[in-house]
C-alpha cells in the first residue's frame, strides 16, 4: 500500500514539474512575439519612384513620401 502511494505521489510531482515548465515556455514564447510586433514598421511608397520603404526612412513633402532628396527635388 506504502509503494502504491508513493509512486503516486512521484508520478504527481513529475506532471506539476512537467506542466510548470511547458507554461513558462509559453511565457517566453509570448513575450518573444510582443518583442517582433514592437520592432515591426509601417512601409510607405516613393512618390516618385514607387520604391517602399520604412516610413522612418523616408522623406515626408506636402503630404508625399519620397525615397530620397533627389526625388524630391525632381517632382517639386
Amino acid at each position: 500500500m506504502w509503494k502504491l502511494i508513493f509512486w503516486a505521489i512521484v508520478i504527481g510531482l513529475v506532471i506539476q514539474a512537467i506542466k510548470r515548465n511547458l507554461n513558462a515556455k509559453a511565457n517566453r514564447t509570448a513575450e518573444n512575439n510582443k518583442a517582433v510586433e514592437a520592432n515591426i514598421e509601417n512601409m510607405v511608397e516613393c512618390d516618385q519612384c514607387h520604391v517602399h520603404l520604412p516610413r522612418s526612412e523616408a522623406f515626408l513633402v506636402e503630404g508625399k513620401f519620397y525615397c530620397s532628396q533627389a526625388h524630391i527635388k525632381s517632382d517639386v
